[in-house]
């Protein structure tokens, strides 16, 4: 690509680059790295930077291959002395203005043309920096029930994407007049909707002519469901002989002892495996599975939406603005998804619910349902947003 200087003289024009920002669940970082995914298909000499916290994208992000820098930033929601603590780390760091700081400072290094948050409590400070910056940015927000941070940005951001056309309106009140809101659907990883079920279940190591379930306690985990689950298996190993047919693959998240629990299961359910993490192989597994069992965060409803997944949700009730519940209602309404309400979320209840693992012509509907419902390609709706605004910036 060329372009002609100020002076007249054709020379080469310098490699657009993106800063991208999202942290603290799995939930915020997977669709970051979405979007980076197509910004790159789209723009393959684009130059990337991730600006996280300390908690998963530290971890997820530079074994994905980019250049990812921390800034110290936590977060105020939660509960418990483990979370009080934390809560009184940030007070402290945003008293003195630490974060706003450390971001400034990444981006007066880096000089992205565009800023993209895809939530999190980290995407605050940077996108305020980039407003201060004169950068121009873009929020995206897949939930429902618009998390703390989506609030307080909307009026520094330059594009509002959201995932939900009733999000639309919402926000049309709270951008600046100069501001758009675009409805793009929440981005999801290219690879989770292009791998077969065939491939997945090689991928993974299981036999595709038997029934898959994928758990998903969260990258932080959830010991709710997580015991839920393990309960559920024992009773259906008890009432259902086909159970010993079944082949569970579930990430734990952290806080369990993996080897522990897959080896206790295994004596119920012989093809049981146990991980934390599935950072290499969530695409295969997804694309393997019969039904996804999980919490229903804006990433997860819009990765089982796009892939068509029948699913059982059980929205976390401890969610910070109940975006959860709010989250499952389409899938429940839709009959894409059944939904167990936190409060519900019993053995014996999920146990039954799990019999949809051999009910193929329901699944079958489940599937068709969620086809209704999605925006597969989210990740390329955000990405030409940023590549606008970056052109725009350059003229």
């Amino acid at each position: 690509m060329t372009g002609r200087a100020p002076g007249g003289k054709n020379e080469p024009t310098a490699p657009r680059r993106f800063a991208l920002v999202g942290g603290g669940t799995g939930g915020h970082v997977y669709p970051a790295l979405a979007v980076a995914e197509e910004i790159r298909r789209l723009l393959p000499d684009a130059r990337l930077l991730f600006i996280g916290g300390d908690r998963i994208e530290a971890r997820v992000v530079p074994s994905a291959g980019y250049p990812f820098r921390a800034i110290s930033v936590h977060g105020l929601a939660g509960r418990g002395l483990r979370a009080w603590g934390r809560r009184v780390r940030s007070l402290c760091e945003l008293a003195v203005g630490l974060p706003l700081w450390q971001s400034l400072a990444v981006l007066r290094g880096f000089r992205p043309q565009v800023v993209i948050g895809t939530g999190g409590y980290v995407s605050g400070p940077v996108i305020l920096a980039a407003r201060l910056r004169r950068i121009p940015t873009i929020a995206v927000e897949g939930n429902r029930t618009p998390g703390l941070t989506s609030r307080l940005v909307a009026r520094m951001v330059d594009v509002m994407a959201v995932g939900w056309r009733d999000l639309a309106a919402f926000f049309e009140d709270r951008v600046r007049r100069d501001a758009a809101v675009a409805v793009t659907g929440m981005p999801v990883r290219a690879a989770l909707v292009a791998a077969s079920r065939e491939r997945g279940a090689a991928e993974i190591g299981f036999d595709p002519a038997r029934p898959i379930l994928l758990a998903l306690g969260g990258s932080l985990g959830s010991r709710r469901l997580n015991e839920a689950l393990l309960e559920a298996l024992g009773i259906l190993s008890q009432q259902e002989a086909r159970a010993r047919d079944l082949q569970v693959l579930h990430m734990l998240g952290p806080g369990r002892e993996v080897r522990t629990v897959q080896r206790d299961m295994q004596s119920l359910i012989p093809s049981y495996r146990a991980v934390k993490y599935l950072d290499d192989d969530y695409a295969h597994a997804f694309a393997a599975a019969d039904v996804v069992l999980a919490r229903a965060g804006a990433s997860t409803v819009a990765e089982v939406i796009a892939c068509r997944k029948p699913s059982i949700l059980a929205p976390w009730a401890g969610a910070s603005s109940g975006e959860q519940v709010k989250n499952a209602e389409p899938l429940a309404r839709s009959g894409a998804a059944v939904v167990i309400p936190d409060e519900e979320l019993t053995a014996e209840r999920l146990a039954e619910a799990l019999l949809l693992l051999w009910d193929r012509e329901r699944r079958e509907r489940m599937s068709q349902a969620a086809a209704l419902l999605g925006q597969p390609d989210g990740a390329a709706r955000v990405a030409e947003l940023a590549l606008e605004l970056a052109a725009r910036a350059r003229a």
